[in-house]
């Protein structure tokens, strides 16, 4: 291989590295986010259901709430940061093979069974969310709030907020999210996060801070 080629081939992989350690706009963060190897989503499965936890970082949160406030003020996306640095937030999307098979709807055979269920994946969820760190502490979200209530299709979207009061949430190496199902038939199900992976986003070119 002559030399001239080998500095060619060097200068490729250099680039193709640093295209790797940066993203150019939002739909090519989404798309990195949602890549499984990049460590920010985690699934399961189990009785039919699909269980996605993704890790949404402040970067991300910061600049939709910076996106909706748009007018209405000088805030910045940095102002929006210092807000959610100070925790964790993740979402927890739930679908099902069978299209037809809704997590508000199984096994609800009424009207006030259909009402307790809806509470129960908007706000009593947090009761069976636990969050374990690398030292050994358990707590549960400070927040969850169920989305796409009526939307198309069977998909269930909950966001879940661990704050930094804590001490421990944003420190510790190994986050081990554990969903102890009572809704849905699927057991328990651990979703582990590594702190490596998840504090390793790369530079957001667009991001006007």
């Amino acid at each position: 291989m002559s030399k001239g080629l080998i500095i060619s081939v060097m200068l490729f992989f250099v680039f193709f590295i640093s295209c790797k350690s940066s993203i150019d706009n939002e739909k090519e963060l989404l798309k990195w986010l949602s890549k499984t190897s990049n460590g920010f989503v985690k699934n399961s499965k189990t009785n039919g259901f699909v269980l996605s936890m993704k890790y949404l970082p402040p970067e991300y949160l910061a600049l939709n709430e910076y996106k909706k406030d748009a007018g209405n003020g000088d805030k910045t996306v940095n102002d929006y940061l210092e807000l959610f640095n100070k925790s964790r937030t993740f979402l927890l999307t739930i679908t099902h093979d069978d299209e037809n098979v809704d997590a508000s709807k199984y096994g609800v055979t009424n009207m006030s069974d259909y009402s307790q269920r809806i509470k129960d994946l908007s706000f009593n969820i947090k009761e069976s969310l636990v969050l374990k760190t690398d030292s050994g502490e358990k707590y549960n979200p400070v927040l969850t709030t169920m989305e796409n209530l009526y939307e198309i299709g069977n998909k269930k979207s909950i966001y879940i907020v661990f704050s930094d009061d804590y001490k421990n949430v944003l420190k510790s190496e190994k986050l081990d999210i554990v969903f102890q199902d009572t809704f849905l038939d699927t057991g328990i199900t651990h979703f582990v996060f590594k702190r490596n992976k998840i504090d390793n986003l790369p530079h957001l070119n667009f991001l006007n801070q």
